[in-house]
């Protein structure tokens, strides 16, 4: 166990980590503007059915750069408009003592219900692929406006994607 812990140390400290979970950030531009168009996070819209309108940004963070070290991960945070059949359907899926929304974006805000009643729940977080490829998303509906506010992270390789610069 000893010599495990030793390695890993000497792993952190051989990729220029000053001490372990206290990584160098990621040197990654991500357009930080809000998005309308739907391509980019089809995956994280699929489970919702039929989006009238979204509004979307994006961010990375450092991952696990306790033991591999650089890899990022892309969070996307975003309100969703849906059809009124689709939010009586995810309804079903959710408790009315859904988990405190997260403080969303200030840029979000002009698309926020201004008086929601957020619903979350198990079955209707998702998760799609396999650790080194995968993306999650949280949501959080309010039935009466139909509008879903998500939060979803995917892991990140900027050489694969190619990612916008802010303008």
């Amino acid at each position: 166990m000893v010599g495990t812990i030793a390695l890993i140390a000497l792993s952190v400290a051989q990729a220029g980590c000053s001490e372990p979970f206290n990584c160098p950030a990621p040197e990654v531009t991500v357009d930080a503007s809000v998005h309308t168009e739907t391509v980019p996070i089809e995956r994280e819209l699929q489970p919702l059915g039929g989006v009238l309108e979204v509004h979307w940004w994006e961010w990375t963070a450092s991952g696990r750069c306790d033991f591999n070290i650089g890899d990022l991960i892309l969070l996307r945070e975003g309100v969703a408009r849906l059809a009124p059949a689709d939010a009586a359907r995810l309804t079903l899926l959710t408790t009315s003592d859904a988990a405190e929304l997260p403080d969303p974006d200030s840029r979000l805000s002009s698309w926020l219900p201004s008086a929601p009643a957020w619903r979350s729940g198990t079955g209707l977080d998702w998760r799609e692929g396999e650790e080194g490829s995968f993306v999650s998303a949280s949501y959080w509906l309010d039935p009466a406006s139909g509008v879903v506010y998500f939060l979803s992270d995917a892991d990140h390789d900027p050489a694969a994607t190619p990612t916008a610069s802010p303008s």
